[in-house]
């Protein structure tokens, strides 16, 4: 592939690539839920494969509603506490308690939490369409379990744009009462070129 021919979309493919052949599910924008800003089925087959019991409990008392029910409790606890706080602490509904990631065990001697770790789910969507009032789109953002955790404007400099174009593109375009880029709601914002990368945990 000469310089001439390769494009914004080539240096996302690559990138993608390299996530999926490193553990990670290639998720599509349209299964993002733009108010709630979660990916509500990423949350809940993460919850029912770890905690099952805790989701049936819960089930009992929400019934059919319990997916819609919880993903709203997580996505309003997310916007008072912020991402990383219900990550660290999980949540709570009805009684139950819900954890909403794990982190890798210390050591090897519980096998459980280290299945419960390999249960963690990372996800990337590119292209992610995140507002209810435009069409502007991200060009990577990646999850856990749902959550999104990173978003990320790309600039190949082969096709003469440079990652400085990316920084404005976040100061200018990207408006900071949007509730993806509310300060907490995702850990992390990065710019990315070929030769350098700048980040903000706020825009």
């Amino acid at each position: 592939m000469t310089p001439q021919s390769y494009k914004e979309r080539n240096f996302e493919e690559h990138i993608e690539e390299h996530l999926l052949n490193s553990a990670y599910h290639r998720r599509l924008p349209e299964d993002y839920d733009k108010e709630l800003c979660l990916i509500p089925d990423e949350v809940i087959r993460f919850i029912q494969k770890t905690q099952p019991k805790e989701y049936e409990r819960l089930q009992t008392q929400y019934g059919a509603d319990t997916p819609s029910k919880l993903c709203y409790r997580l996505s309003q606890e997310i916007r008072n506490y912020g991402s990383l706080h219900v990550l660290r602490k999980g949540i709570k509904d009805r009684g139950e308690s819900f954890r909403l990631a794990y982190y890798k065990p210390a050591s090897g001697m519980n096998p459980e939490h280290k299945v419960l770790y390999k249960a963690n789910r990372l996800s990337i969507v590119r292209q992610l369409r995140y507002s209810v009032k435009n069409e502007n789109a991200l060009d990577i953002t990646i999850f856990i379990n749902g959550i999104p955790i990173v978003t990320s404007e790309l600039k190949n400099s082969l096709t003469g744009q440079f990652v400085e174009e990316a920084v404005k593109q976040y100061k200018e375009d990207r408006d900071p009462k949007e509730p993806l880029f509310q300060f907490k709601r995702c850990l992390v914002h990065f710019a990315v070129g070929n030769e350098k990368v700048y980040m903000t945990t706020r825009l």
